[in-house]
């Protein structure tokens, strides 16, 4: 259905524009979850994770928000200004204990190339998975995973009953296309990040796939029985919960546990 749904949007003529940049926003939003496709190791491709590390991934996926914030900014919805704002608090929220558990374990595996970091787990098997070999690092990035997604209850950026959708007010035609596109391909990208550092990684695409969709479903069970927290909670638990775990796992690396 969400094909369908892109093909019907992208075949729509859209007479309303808010400005040049509100045009540019839709292609960083775009670009940058694309381009971070290209240093993502997966069965087959992986000639460009040795131009571009963990690192050079992290700040391409911060491009797609700075875009969503400069586009819906030039709206002047007030909703869609609330829904981007919360998404930059979030980002905060998120993004820090994330960070925190791939210096982990860049520091437990001796590099920072995902690529390097997924050979090193496929070598031993599953006892040498990131998840097994430093639980803490695999569930504080899960934690995290859940409000990278934007899934509940981290579900404080769209809010639909509260800010109706947020920064998807005023898009429509193209535009929705666009986004649609983007969280597509997004969702892609954030699962397969976390299956190559704590996963093993991936031998071929059904096992990828296989791996991904255990891990969608555990993320969509989890946003189906919790309801959403507040903007101020759900900062207060990443910053409570993910990264105590995460800072104690890189402690525990630093001191030779783990």
């Amino acid at each position: 259905q969400p094909f369908f749904d892109v093909i019907k949007l992208m075949r729509k003529r859209t007479n309303i524009s808010h400005g040049y940049m509100h045009d540019i926003s839709l292609m960083m939003l775009v670009s940058g979850t694309m381009l971070s496709l290209y240093f993502i190791p997966v069965p087959g491709f992986h000639y460009f994770s040795q131009f571009g590390d963990f690192v050079v991934i992290i700040y391409l996926l911060l491009i797609p928000s700075l875009g969503m914030a400069l586009g819906v900014g030039e709206t002047a919805n007030p909703n869609g200004s609330i829904g981007i704002s919360r998404a930059l608090q979030m980002l905060f929220g998120y993004e820090v204990p994330f960070v925190l558990t791939f210096i982990g374990m860049a520091m437990l595996n001796g590099t920072t190339s995902m690529y390097e970091l997924v050979q090193i787990q496929q070598s031993g098997g599953i006892a040498t998975w990131g998840i097994v070999t430093h639980p803490l690092l695999g569930i504080a990035a899960l934690f995290a995973l859940q409000g990278m997604m934007n899934e509940k209850p981290f579900e404080v950026i769209i809010a639909p009953h509260e800010i109706a959708t947020g920064p998807m007010t005023e898009m429509g035609g193209k535009y929705m296309g666009m986004m649609f596109i983007q969280h597509l391909i997004n969702l892609f990208v954030e699962l397969t990040i976390y299956a190559n550092l704590f996963l093993g990684g991936a031998k071929n695409w059904f096992e990828l796939l296989f791996k991904l969709f255990v891990l969608f479903t555990l993320i969509l069970s989890v946003n189906s029985v919790f309801g959403r927290f507040r903007t101020d909670d759900a900062m207060r638990f990443m910053w409570k919960i993910p990264l105590p775990l995460a800072a104690i796992g890189v402690v525990g690396i630093m001191l030779g546990i783990g």
